[in-house]
């Protein structure tokens, strides 16, 4: 029986691997759709962010906001 020592190391190669192949797909997912600030529609989808003072109240947060301003750094 391989010591818990042995068993974590085996569990940490296998999520570093998990996470290697996520980021693979990702970067292809990326290659293949392009740059994603040019997508068809622009900002047009529907806002799924938190209004901005949500630890104020938890009405303010169940209300939501109307803006679809997004934060980009990059830009």
């Amino acid at each position: 029986m391989p010591s818990a020592a042995e068993i974590r190391r085996q569990i940490e190669d296998a999520a570093q691997a998990a996470l290697d192949t996520a980021d693979l797909l990702i970067a292809l997912l990326d290659q293949i759709e392009g740059d994603t600030d040019r997508e068809d529609g622009a900002d047009a989808e529907p806002s799924l962010g938190a209004p901005e003072n949500h630890h104020a109240s938890q009405v303010v947060w169940l209300r939501g906001s109307s803006s679809d301003a997004e934060q980009d750094a990059a830009r």
